[in-house]
């Protein structure tokens, strides 16, 4: 964290190890960092302290980085510009509002410093305490930018709510079809 720091970026946990502590639950592997910092900033650090990573999706701001025998997803902050499933046209940003709006769901959008602060832009927290999984935008576009979203909302909803909203269920029948 001090060298991203040192390069004028900020480091944070986003997604599934936050959704744990919040939740009590142990239901992901391992963490989700977001940094401000862009990929080529990101990888000078990654350099400069010699730690290994591939440049697994690179084009889309994300690096593999390993460590040790564990490996997490290190990501710039990102929005998307033209919405295209998996293939998405993005344009990195220091603003931590800007890639929550490209998450898929509020509960997945909430994001840790390391020092333990949270930051829910999409208001996930309450939505997780409500057992609720609501989609970020509206749930038709955001089926339509990435199919797999479908699955992720049956399984974050069977996970963290015990039920399916059977409205947004039904709406995502709709858009499993074609």
């Amino acid at each position: 964290e001090n060298e991203i720091k040192k390069s004028g970026g900020c480091l944070y946990i986003v997604g599934g190890k936050v959704r744990d502590l919040i939740s009590g639950k142990n239901q992901s592997s391992s963490p989700d960092l977001v940094t401000d910092l862009d990929t080529h900033s990101s990888i000078k650090v990654l350099n400069k302290l010699k730690i290994p990573f591939l440049k697994v999706g690179e084009k889309f701001g994300s690096l593999l980085v390993k460590d040790g025998k564990d490996s997490f997803d290190l990501t710039s902050m990102r929005k998307d510009i033209l919405p295209d499933g998996r293939w998405t046209k993005i344009e990195f940003t220091s603003d931590i509002i800007l890639d929550s709006k490209r998450r898929d769901f509020s509960i997945n959008s909430i994001y840790c410093d390391l020092s333990g602060n949270l930051i829910d832009p999409n208001n996930g927290i309450k939505d997780l305490k409500n057992k609720k999984v609501k989609f970020i935008g509206k749930l038709e576009d955001r089926i339509k930018e990435d199919h797999l979203r479908i699955l992720r909302f049956i399984r974050f909803s069977l996970t963290y709510s015990n039920l399916i909203d059977a409205k947004d269920l039904k709406k995502c029948q709709k858009y499993s079809v074609n």
